[in-house]
């Protein structure tokens, strides 16, 4: 399938700080989610829950935002039986970890938001982590499980309460060589080992009736410590505006039919990593921007910290992927968004005129303008 920004130059300003620095204690670590309000102001949501502070930040656009006040949970992270209420992921497993806040809802008529955030097993656990291998302290190889969970707030992200986990990937959070808690289960068997479903964004449709995550699932060989592959799949849920959020069903084979928990799933972009979709109206078309990944290297070496983008007619078919350079070089970072720099729209959609917010592990995000002009 033919990339169309081929047929486009694509021109970056200077890289700027965003209002996500560590100097204010915001250690992102992914892409920075945001949601534009019925009232028309932009708010964003910032940090992770074992380094720094998790902030939110609100605005007119994504170049004025500012921290508006930071985040508190009623529910504790960390050490399996207390963390998340100790409402269990869906595989009976304990849940542990931390918050990575990665997707942001504001529903229009009750005002209510809605965060979805990434889960690992083996951070934060708090002397309960665990990765493929068994307990660890830090995951060995990054070969901890994912799952993505769901909280909401009622006062503006001051306040937020856990509600359930809404993703999971269709293999167990587990293997042969470890099973937490002495669970009744069968684990996975063989040295390559599916971490479950994670490292996601979410992609609200302008006008159409749902919303999407991107995610990845990554397979890593724990007998090579080596990545075998970490690709791109997609489940959706239709819109809501009375105030709940219904379950997510997977895309596999051709069409969305698989349950959002334990349901089988289908590569929808091969070797990316971190999607975050936006729909641009001078393509006529949605952009998805990650980093590149070449799988079957040493770890450190996994992900290219340089920013591909793809292009799509209907979310689940893209294209190849382009690379994009400055001053002779490739650009990007660990984590790419792409978002827009307008005043009065959601930051999914733009024209021909957006931002680059990039970023790696835990380190200041720095703002990038970028246009595109017909060649």
């Amino acid at each position: 399938m033919k990339n169309s920004l081929k047929e486009y130059n694509i021109k970056l300003g200077e890289s700027v700080e965003s209002a996500f620095l560590n100097k204010i204690d915001i250690y992102q670590d992914g892409t920075v989610p945001m949601c534009r309000d019925e009232n028309g102001k932009l708010w964003a949501i910032s940090g992770h829950s074992h380094m720094g502070h998790i902030g939110m930040f609100c605005g007119d656009c994504v170049e004025n935002l500012t921290e508006a006040h930071p985040i508190s949970t009623d529910f504790s992270v960390g050490a399996a039986g207390k963390a998340f209420a100790n409402i269990h992921y869906p595989e009976y497993v304990k849940s542990r970890g931390s918050v990575w806040p990665f997707g942001l809802y504001i529903c229009p008529n009750t005002h209510r938001f809605f965060c979805f955030f990434h889960n690992e097993t083996g951070w934060n656990g708090q002397g309960t982590a665990y990765d493929a291998l068994g307990s660890c302290e830090t995951p060995r190889y990054d070969s901890d499980f994912r799952h993505v969970g769901l909280m909401h707030s009622d006062d503006e992200g001051k306040t937020w309460f856990f509600d359930r986990w809404v993703l999971t990937g269709e293999k167990l959070c587990c293997t042969d060589r470890y099973i937490p808690e002495d669970q009744n289960l069968v684990g996975q068997h063989g040295d390559e080992v599916n971490l479950g479903s994670g490292d996601f964004s979410l992609f609200v449709e302008p006008d159409g009736e749902y919303m999407y995550i991107f995610y990845n699932v990554i397979k890593v060989d724990v007998k090579k410590g080596e990545w075998n592959g970490c690709d791109v799949y997609v489940a959706r849920t239709r819109k809501r505006t009375d105030g709940v959020m219904g379950d997510f069903v997977k895309y596999y084979n051709g069409s969305f039919c698989e349950a959002g928990n334990l349901g089988r799933e289908t590569v929808i972009a091969r070797s990316e990593w971190h999607p975050r979709v936006l729909y641009s109206r001078t393509l006529g078309e949605y952009v998805m921007a990650s980093a590149a990944v070449m799988p079957n290297r040493p770890l450190a070496e996994t992900i290219g910290d340089y920013l591909h983008l793809r292009t799509s007619k209907n979310l689940v078919d893209w294209s190849e992927p382009i690379t994009v350079e400055r001053d002779g070089k490739k650009f990007g970072n660990h984590y790419n968004a792409i978002v827009s720099g307008a005043t009065t729209e959601q930051p999914n959609i733009a024209d021909d005129e957006f931002l680059f917010l990039t970023c790696h592990n835990g380190t200041d995000v720095l703002l990038t303008k970028a246009k595109i002009e017909k060649k």
